[in-house]
């Protein structure tokens, strides 16, 4: 009987011991796809922040005629650049798509952020964006929608992963103010 008892006890510690086992395993594993998914996340929004950047920062570069930006909406914006400081201005736009048009992802909140250099499309230019909004600002700091008058822009950028685990996302955003120098010479 004892060594019954015995052989019950061993059984029962040896099933939590496996229990807590498998527990821990199921714990890791979505530890480490929680760590992918904010890993190719924070890639995604580093080249799309550092492209954005660069971007904004050349906004009127070589443009002589003070029409620099086209037209600045609250989720595009276009405008002439250098971008190749090659002597060719090239008309840039960045725009947004309607909900819905990321239909290749798992994800029913991430969009479509076009750049558009000289009309090519380029849809590449980012993974996961769920917002992209820009606000401008003249040279008192005032919020304008005049394009003529803009001297500062408040880019807000926010991205999701793709794919989620469970139902998780994995979330980034970004806002930056910048004033363009080319933007300063009116």
């Amino acid at each position: 009987m004892d060594s019954h008892l015995t052989l019950i006890g061993s059984i029962v510690i040896g099933g939590i011991f496996l229990l807590s086992l498998l527990g821990f395993q199921s714990d890791l594993r979505e530890h480490s796809f929680n760590n992918t998914n904010d890993l190719i996340l924070q890639q995604n929004a580093l080249a799309i922040t550092e492209l954005l950047e660069s971007d904004l920062r050349q906004i009127g570069l070589g443009v002589d005629s003070l029409a620099v930006i086209t037209s600045a909406g609250e989720q595009s914006l276009s405008y002439y650049a250098d971008l190749g400081v090659n002597g060719s201005i090239d008309l840039v736009t960045y725009s947004l798509s309607n909900p819905g048009m990321a239909s290749d992802t798992p994800n029913p909140r991430d969009r479509i952020l076009y750049r558009i250099i000289n009309g090519t499309k380029q849809v590449n230019a980012a993974m996961g964006v769920t917002d992209f909004r820009f606000k401008y600002f003249d040279r008192n700091g005032e919020q304008t929608t005049n394009a003529a008058a803009i001297r500062t822009i408040e880019l807000t950028l926010e991205m999701e992963s793709t794919a989620p685990y469970g139902k998780k996302y994995a979330h980034f955003f970004w806002r930056k103010k910048m004033t363009p120098p080319n933007l300063l010479r009116s």
